[in-house]
């Protein structure tokens, strides 16, 4: 009988040293699983609109939020003033209820001029639209510009809140057909210039836009379709109206040439006519 109970207690403790290595490396096995990591967010606006003379003010702004950090790209591109380009980082405030937005508080490395210069920029955005704002800039002794008075800033384009996609569509098609215009008019440039784009305006919804070329003598406009994969872009041209020529039109009597002609009366006229013809006397 003791020898049964022997056995048993030995067998009872084999079994409680076996579930607890078992459960030992069970927990030795687990893995710890990382919080997920959070996404950064995209935002993105645009401006475009033409003025009087057929080009267009643009502006787009594109950003990427994570928290209170803000990374991202501007560029301020007025049709007939200096623009400013460049790449931004900085700090996203609380939800402001004053502008129903944030404000984006960033150094701005802009490109104007053919000059690079860090600056101060705060942007204003929410749902729906975005606008940087500008102002008297004064350098704080480091060669980084900083606003005078944040009191006194001025709004610029009023930019739209847009699909990233669609925005990428105007950056890169544009981009294509200023670097390939020479390829892409069939048309052949007049004394010796070169063709360049003075406008593009893209629908990313249609997948098509139009363009304004010139060389310098003579202007051309043309209606396109395109197909974008990532950054390799092909354009159909669809709509072709003949380039025309830049010199003004002259209203007004047709120079004709000084010879005459006697009349059955026997007086003598010039070319007057609307074509130069002879007009005599009725």
């Amino acid at each position: 009988m003791k020898k049964i109970l022997t056995y048993i207690s030995i067998f009872i403790v084999i079994i409680i040293v076996i579930f607890v290595f078992i459960s030992r490396n069970k927990r030795l096995n687990i893995v710890i699983q990382n919080p997920p990591a959070r996404e950064a967010i995209a935002m993105c606006y645009q401006y475009s609109k033409e003025t009087s003379r057929g080009f267009y003010d643009q502006a787009w702004l594109k950003m990427s939020i994570l928290g209170d950090k803000v990374t991202g790209e501007y560029r301020n591109l007025p049709a007939e003033k200096d623009s400013k380009v460049g790449k931004f980082a900085g700090n996203v405030g609380p939800m402001d209820p004053k502008i129903s937005g944030r404000i984006a508080d960033v150094w701005w490395d802009s490109l104007a001029e053919g000059m690079n210069v860090r600056e101060q920029l705060n942007i204003e955005f929410g749902e729906g639209s975005a606008v940087a704002l500008f102002g008297e800039m004064i350098d704080r002794g480091d060669g980084v510009y900083v606003y005078k008075d944040v009191t006194k800033l001025t709004s610029g384009f009023q930019m739209s809140q847009t699909d990233c996609s669609a925005l990428d569509d105007k950056i890169i098609v544009e981009k294509y057909i200023r670097d390939n215009v020479k390829t892409i008019v069939p048309e052949k440039p007049v004394l010796g210039g070169s063709w360049y784009i003075t406008s593009v305006n893209i629908n990313p919804s249609t997948k098509t836009g139009k363009m304004t070329y010139e060389d310098g003598h003579i202007q051309g406009n043309k209606s396109f379709s395109y197909i974008r994969n990532n950054n390799e872009v092909k354009i159909n041209l669809m709509e072709s109206i003949p380039p025309e020529s830049k010199a003004p039109v002259i209203k007004g009597p047709v120079a004709c040439t000084m010879d005459a002609k006697q009349c059955p009366d026997g007086s003598y006229v010039g070319r007057t006519g609307p074509n130069c013809e002879f007009v005599c006397p009725r």
